[in-house]
């Protein structure tokens, strides 16, 4: 398979499984925006269903060549610059790599709002892409847009 057609394929397996219906819900935590091939380091706005206004930042990496071990836990084989690691922190939105395990159609989520000085060189496998880890998600975006006062005070075009 060619690596366009393992990265289109990630993309399409990080909507399904962010878009799924959990039980107890009738509709999905999250409803993603594709931002086109042109946007650096995000490929995804994803929205908050129920709470629109909040929103976080998703680049989805894809790989056929599955999980290894490294320091003591299981790692998806990604890469991620640190250019692009540098932007995900200096985003003031909450911002995720998404690693998708292609032939296990599993994606894998970790935040990218703290420091880290390099890239990525493996993705931790701690926190599957699955209905506990969605809602949780949910939660932690909702809880970081709700504790912000987002109001433009004195704008000059009033």
């Amino acid at each position: 398979m060619a690596t366009d057609d393992t990265g289109d394929r990630g993309q399409w397996l990080f909507c399904l499984l962010v878009t799924q219906i959990c039980p107890g819900r009738n509709e999905p935590y999250f409803r993603p925006r594709f931002l086109g091939d042109k946007y650096p380091t995000f490929d995804y706005l994803v929205e908050l269903v129920g709470s629109e206004a909040y929103f976080f930042f998703v680049q989805v990496k894809s790989t056929r060549r599955g999980v290894r071990r490294g320091r003591g836990e299981k790692r998806l084989r990604i890469n991620v610059g640190r250019t692009d690691v540098q932007r995900m922190i200096a985003s003031p939105i909450p911002t995720y790599i998404v690693g998708i395990d292609e032939p296990q159609e599993a994606g894998y989520i970790l935040s990218t709002n703290e420091p880290r000085q390099a890239g990525l060189g493996g993705l931790p496998c701690r926190h599957l892409l699955d209905c506990d880890s969605l809602k949780r998600l949910w939660h932690e975006v909702q809880t970081f847009w709700a504790s912000r006062t987002m109001v433009l005070v004195g704008s000059t075009f009033n």
